[in-house]
Formats: structure tokens, C-alpha cells, sequence
């Protein structure tokens, strides 16, 4: 009985064994093969802003280096919700891939209970293309122009200054909290829907100060508002007269970025392929220099390190959320 099981038990392993080496094999021949038709990038947000901007410009170096098209699907809502429901309810094999920002991967996972999707479960890292900053500006009416003068201000007034954000629990939210933390600054939150109208009730007067993004550039060439201080570790050349944050004493950058990522499950030979044509478009050199030229830094990272950026921030992040540091209902 026991020299049966044993048979048994030695032949069940060696057909699974050659089922896994014929497995791997079919993996292989059909990454060789892959693409053969064209790749659809879902952008869970709408045309015309940050990540479509980018988008547009990364997919068309990857289709090339691929040999097909990559087109772009706007498909917004719900938070990026919409969009990356799409992916997931794609076949694995590499056709449908999404962009993702620190939104979708970390923030919302971890503020908005009507948020679905587990990211790190669900979706496969493939690269971060760059790294994005943000910009500190102040109604002019405050009469500051550094970063010094600024936190000096906002000390002598705690809790009498008003930011805006896009939104609680949003990434610009959680800088916010970084930065005052590390300025030693106390002010009031006030979040909106969207940055355009942050911007102009700065302009008007009606709010101090906020961290935005490039979106901020016409009201700062027109003078509507003050550009104090960018994030990123090296001056921007979309707004070269403005220093950053280190430049200016404070040790403070922002955590954003636009990353891409497959559905959790894609042939590792797929997936591969894939990193390495997004990587190989990011250093083509017309690409990085326009992306450069907008202030992004390009980053073409491997999978396992963009799976580690994700899991870095949200530690960070959970820890000022269960700490009372970012409040959700404001």
C-alpha cells in the first residue's frame, strides 16, 4: 500500500513538473511573439492635464520601441476607480495597462472607505516614469517672497493662515501636514475640488497659500500669486528663478509621481518587456528632454523598486493618519 502511494505520489510530481516546464516554455514563446496587436494605456482622468500630458508623450516612444501602437483611454471618475476597474476586468497579458499616481496607489486606499481596489494585490508595478514636484505659493498680499520670510509669517500667526488642497486625504494634504511639520507652522485646511479654483481665491485673497502643481504656472508668470518654494531636489527648468525647498534650509520634498502598472497575474516575461520599453522611451533623449522641460525628473525604475516606493509611502502615510496629523473630515 505504502510502495503505491509512493508511485503515486513520485508521478504526480513528475507530470507537474513538466507541466510547469511546459508552462514556463508557453510563457516564453508567447512573450517572443508579444505584441501583435496594439496596447491600450488607460489614463483614469480626464485629457489635457498631468498624467494625459505625459502619457501621450511616453506611450508614443514605447509604441515604437515595441513595434505597435499604445493608445491612450481617458477613462475618468470615482476617483481613478473607473479607469483601473477596466484593467482588472482585462485578460493578463499585457494589452491593457494603467497609469497610476500616488492617489490610486496609496493615498485613497488608505482614506477613502468606498475605495475597492488593494493596488499591491491587484495590479503589477512596472515603472515609474518621473517624478513630479510641487510648488509653495502665497497671496501676494502676505509681502513675502522667501521661504523664510514665509514660515516666519505663518509663526508669529498660528492658526490664522487658511491652505487649500484638492481634497482630504489627498497627496497634496499630506504634504501639507510634512511641510508645517517641518516649517513648525500651524494653519487652517480648506480643501476644494480642483486646484484652478485654490488658485484663484489665492489670487483674490480669500486663501493664503498652497502646494500645487504645474498647473499653478500662468498665475505665477502673470504675478496673481508668489511662487515661494518648489519640492523637487533640483531647481525646475519651467520655473528656473524659483529655489527649492532645500536650497532654502528646509530638508522637504514631495512624494508624487506617475508610474504605470499591469494587472496582477501578467506572464513575468511580459511584464519584463514591458519595463524595459517604458524604460528605454524615458531615456530616449527627445523624450526625457521635454519631460525635463515641464520640471519632472524621469525616473524608469524597475518593478521591485516601484513596489517598494508604494510601500514606503503608505507606511509614512498610515503613520500621520493614526497619529492625528492629517485629518480626514477637513
Amino acid at each position: 500500500m505504502n510502495m503505491n502511494m509512493n508511485m503515486i505520489k513520485r508521478t504526480f510530481l513528475r507530470r507537474l513538473a513538466t507541466g510547469l516546464l511546459l508552462l514556463g516554455a508557453t510563457a516564453h514563446v508567447l512573450a517572443a511573439e508579444w505584441p501583435e496587436r496594439p496596447i491600450k494605456l488607460v489614463v483614469p482622468y480626464p485629457p489635457g492635464g498631468l498624467t494625459d500630458i505625459v502619457s501621450r508623450l511616453v506611450a508614443d516612444e514605447v509604441g515604437r520601441i515595441l513595434g505597435t501602437a499604445v493608445v491612450i483611454d481617458n477613462r475618468a471618475g470615482a476617483g481613478g476607480q473607473i479607469g483601473l476597474q477596466a484593467v482588472l476586468q482585462a485578460p493578463r497579458d499585457g494589452y491593457t495597462i494603467a497609469l497610476v499616481v500616488p492617489a490610486t496607489m496609496v493615498t485613497l486606499p488608505l482614506t477613502n472607505p468606498d475605495y475597492k481596489i488593494k493596488p499591491l494585490e491587484q495590479f503589477e508595478p512596472i515603472t515609474v516614469a518621473v517624478d513630479t514636484f510641487l510648488t509653495l505659493v502665497v497671496d501676494r498680499r502676505l509681502g513675502v517672497h522667501t521661504l523664510a520670510d514665509f514660515a516666519a509669517h505663518a509663526r508669529k500667526n498660528p492658526g490664522k493662515l487658511n491652505y487649500g488642497t484638492p481634497g482630504a486625504g489627498t497627496s497634496f494634504h499630506f504634504n501639507n501636514v510634512i511641510m508645517a511639520q517641518k516649517l513648525g507652522i500651524e494653519a487652517v485646511h480648506v480643501p476644494y475640488k480642483g486646484e484652478v479654483q485654490m488658485l484663484t481665491d489665492i489670487a483674490g485673497g480669500q486663501l493664503q497659500y498652497a502646494l500645487v502643481s504645474n498647473t499653478a504656472k500662468p498665475f505665477i508668470d502673470s504675478g496673481q500669486v508668489v511662487a515661494v518654494a518648489v519640492t523637487s531636489d533640483k531647481r525646475v527648468a519651467s520655473l528656473p528663478k524659483v529655489p527649492t525647498f532645500k536650497e532654502s534650509g528646509v530638508n522637504f520634498t514631495s512624494e508624487g509621481w506617475v508610474g504605470y502598472v499591469a494587472g496582477a497575474g501578467i506572464p513575468a516575461p511580459i511584464l519584463a518587456k514591458l519595463n524595459a520599453a517604458f524604460v528605454k522611451a524615458l531615456n530616449t533623449p527627445s523624450v526625457k528632454l521635454k519631460l525635463t522641460e515641464m520640471g519632472y525628473a524621469v525616473v524608469g525604475n524597475t518593478p521591485a523598486q516601484f513596489r517598494s516606493v508604494v510601500e514606503e509611502s503608505t507606511r509614512h502615510y498610515a503613520e500621520l493618519v493614526r497619529s492625528g496629523a492629517v485629518k480626514l473630515d477637513k
